[in-house]
């Protein structure tokens, strides 16, 4: 992240690891592989660089991994990713919201909830939205380790409770 920071590219480097992560998670048969110490080192980091090729990864997003291989530490792979993602978006001034609704909203009420919280939090939001009709209705918004829950079913869940303790 440092690295990046100093040549402007840790956004090109959080998307490549990025990519390489997707990849990673989606391949069982590559995860258990370089994961594997088995697997000679340079054998891993062969399978690294054919895969950086294809993914376009620079020389730096490569030898983090071959980093990784050469300390047994690629199974954290995914974790990493995580953390470089929060780093990135901290720098930036970007906050990931990840909204579920009870159904499905209209483009312009997502629109006026993105602005709503970028006034709040004085950053940048990026929304991910997901659906669950057993909310009933409300939202509940999950942004960083907060969760703001605002939907009915809670709503409902908490006087439940009240109304069984007298």
């Amino acid at each position: 992240m440092n690295i990046g920071q100093e040549e402007g590219n840790y956004d090109v480097y959080g998307e490549q690891l990025s990519a390489f992560t997707a990849l990673f998670q989606q391949e069982e048969q590559l995860r258990e592989v370089l994961s594997n110490p088995a697997f000679g080192i340079p054998r891993r980091q062969a399978i690294i660089k054919e895969i950086a090729k294809k993914l376009r990864l620079s020389p730096l997003t490569v030898n983090f991994l071959h980093l990784l291989v050469d300390k047994n530490r690629i199974r954290y792979l995914p974790d990493i990713d995580s953390l470089y993602r929060g780093l990135a978006d901290e720098a930036a001034g970007r906050a990931r919201v990840h909204l579920v609704t009870a159904r499905d909203l209209s483009a312009k009420k997502i629109e006026e909830l993105t602005r709503g919280l970028q006034d709040l939090m004085g950053k940048q939001v990026i929304m991910d939205m997901e659906t669950d009709a057993a909310l009933i209705g409300g939202v509940v918004a999950h942004i960083g380790g907060m969760v703001y829950d605002g939907s009915v079913k809670t709503q409902l869940e908490r006087l439940q409770e009240t109304l069984a303790k007298g």
